[in-house]
C-alpha cells in the first residue's frame, strides 16, 4: 500500500495548443452531452484531486478558454492560476516550458503535466500518481495500459531543469525513453489514451456525460 506523506504537486494543465487537427472547431471548447466544455470537465477532475495548486496554461484563443472554465469551476477548491505561453504557437515544449517555469518559481516538489483535451482521467488516478511519487520520489511517475504509455505525466523536481531545455513539438517522449530506473509506472485504465483531437472524436464526445 503507497503511504501517504506531504508533498507540494502542482498541476501543470496544457492548455494553449492551436487545434489544427479540428480546426475551425477548437476542441477545449467542444461541449459534452450535459452542454460542459471539455476544458471545464479536466479541469473539475483535476480540482477534486489532491495537488497543491493548479497551473493552467493558455495560449491559442485564450480569453474563449478562461471563458469556458471560470463558471464551471468548484467554488469550494482552490481556483486554478491561468498563465498565458508567449511562444505557444513554437510547439507543445513551449507550453511546457511555460508551464514548469510556473511550478519551479512556486516551488513545487512535483509537477503533474495534464493535456487539457484529455478529460476522461479520473481523479483517483491524479491521485495515486501523486501518492506514489510521495512514497518513494522517483524522478518520473508516468501510467501505463496495453503495455502502451499514457498521460498524465507526473516529474519530480528534479527532473525540472532537463524538462526546461526541451524544444520542439514532442513534449517529453524521448527523456522518458531515457530515464531507466528513475521511472515508476502504474497501471491504469483505457482514459489514459483517450483525447478527442479529430473532428470525429469531438463528435463522440458531444454524446458523453462524464462525472467530475
Amino acid at each position: 500500500m503507497i503511504a501517504d506523506a506531504p508533498c507540494a504537486t502542482d498541476a501543470v494543465v496544457l492548455a494553449a495548443g492551436l487545434s489544427r487537427r479540428t480546426f475551425p472547431r477548437h476542441k477545449l471548447l467542444a461541449r459534452d452531452a450535459n452542454g460542459r466544455p471539455m476544458i471545464a470537465t479536466t479541469i473539475r477532475r483535476i480540482q477534486a484531486s489532491t495537488v497543491r495548486r493548479i497551473i493552467i496554461v493558455l495560449g491559442h484563443r485564450a480569453d474563449e478558454v478562461h471563458d469556458a472554465i471560470m463558471p464551471w469551476l468548484d467554488a469550494h477548491r482552490p481556483l486554478p492560476h491561468l498563465i498565458h505561453a508567449p511562444d505557444h504557437a513554437r510547439g507543445l515544449s513551449a507550453s511546457l516550458r511555460t508551464g514548469i517555469e510556473a511550478a519551479q518559481a512556486g516551488r513545487a516538489d512535483a509537477a503533474l503535466i495534464c493535456l487539457a483535451d484529455m478529460p476522461l482521467v479520473p481523479t483517483g488516478l491524479l491521485d495515486r500518481m501523486i501518492a506514489a511519487h510521495a512514497a518513494c520520489h522517483p524522478s518520473a511517475v508516468t501510467v501505463m495500459h496495453g503495455g502502451r504509455r499514457g498521460h498524465p505525466v507526473l516529474w519530480d523536481r528534479r527532473m525540472f531543469p532537463d524538462l526546461l531545455r526541451i524544444d520542439g513539438d514532442r513534449g517529453a517522449r524521448d527523456l522518458l525513453r531515457r530515464m531507466g530506473h528513475g521511472l515508476l509506472q502504474l497501471e491504469a485504465g483505457p482514459e489514459i489514451h483517450e483525447d478527442f483531437d479529430t473532428p470525429a472524436r469531438l463528435e463522440r464526445f458531444s454524446t458523453l456525460s462524464p462525472v467530475s
